[in-house]
């Protein structure tokens, strides 16, 4: 009678362990140092074992075991979807089970800004990524609080220019508001809390203004990344001797109508503080966002005796010192087209 009793007893406390145990794996919450939420991205094929893994290290959860235990209780294994995520501090494995079978509002969404588009290319992109309003985009890129923060209020007019070129997994519910001050944020990181960067511009005595400037006419023309310095040289030999820019995408920027794929010659007549074939110098502000090899460009420009360069046609530019080789380099490229 006494071993019976002894028998039922120790049943009784394994049935109070393991429904304890079940319960610290469904619902004990955990939390990590500091408010910032955290992403990881579930590829596709991704086993449990190695989702659980990649949760464990980033700290989302606090065992692998008790993890895999909750989804294979429930029978959600194969509902996990592929996707990037967002987690908050605090959940517990139900939560982030849910997160990840879609069971929850957390699933991001890609943002991509390519290094080169315009706050309109932005505000377009926006719509179609984000289903946001490009007129309320472009409104909060003119933000003044924003351009206080790198000392351009009251220099240009809105941040163009100054939102990073990037990826970026956002939320579905982001607002324009919000989606302008995490690119501007980025441009932060990458460009305006970047010590090498800002000494250099600090060491030349320019600003931060003109180097964006002119990384954004080097960004436009051209995507090859071993002629990036040498178009800023060219630029900065024009400057020196007083030349006109005549850079083509400062006219296609200017053009009401947005840019063209071939200018025509009384384009480059058009009445505009951009029409670098007008006007001396800089334009007043960048005419897209470059990506910080560009601004690294614009910073470190090689150093030649060139003034003028063309298309070659093949993806390239041809580089000449004087006014007669580029003539006979415009002459090349023209040869070109009508070869192909």
């Amino acid at each position: 009678m006494r071993n019976n009793k002894r028998l039922a007893y120790i049943a009784a406390i394994d049935v109070i362990l393991a429904g304890l145990i079940i319960y610290l794996a469904f619902y004990s919450k955990h939390t990590w140092e500091g408010a910032e939420e955290k992403r990881i991205t579930i590829k596709q094929g991704e086993t449990l074992s190695e989702i659980a893994a990649d949760l464990n290290s980033n700290d989302i959860i606090s065992s692998r075991t008790l993890f895999k235990l909750v989804v294979r209780l429930l029978g959600q294994e194969g509902d996990i979807k592929a996707n990037t995520y967002q987690f908050k501090s605090g959940l517990s494995n139900l939560d982030v089970m849910r997160i990840i079978t879609g069971k929850e509002g957390f699933v991001l969404v890609r943002y991509t800004l390519p290094p080169g588009s315009t706050l309109r290319q932005a505000a377009n992109i926006a719509k179609k990524s984000l289903s946001l309003s490009p007129e309320k985009f472009l409104k909060e890129a003119e933000n003044d609080s924003l351009l206080n923060v790198i000392g351009l209020k009251g220099k240009v007019k809105n941040l163009e220019g100054f939102l990073y070129p990037e990826s970026y997994d956002v939320s579905p519910g982001i607002s324009e508001k919000e989606l302008v001050a995490v690119l501007f944020s980025e441009f932060q990181k990458k460009v305006y809390r970047n010590e090498e960067l800002m000494n250099e511009i600090s060491k030349q005595e320019t600003d931060l203004l003109k180097v964006v400037t002119l990384a954004s006419i080097v960004e436009a023309e051209t995507n090859v990344d071993e002629e990036k310095r040498t178009i800023a040289g060219v630029y900065l030999n024009r400057l020196k001797k007083g030349m006109k820019l005549e850079a083509d995408p400062t006219v296609q920027y200017a053009l009401p109508g947005g840019p063209k794929p071939r200018l025509l010659f009384e384009d480059l007549k058009i009445r505009s503080p951009y029409n670098t074939y007008l006007n001396p110098g800089l334009p007043p502000g960048p005419i897209n966002n470059p990506d910080v090899s560009c601004i690294k460009a614009a910073l470190f420009p090689e150093t030649h005796n060139y003034l003028f360069f063309v298309a070659t046609g093949n993806g390239g530019h041809n580089f000449s010192e004087t006014y007669q080789e580029h003539l006979d380099a415009i002459k090349e490229y023209k040869k070109n087209l009508r070869n192909k």
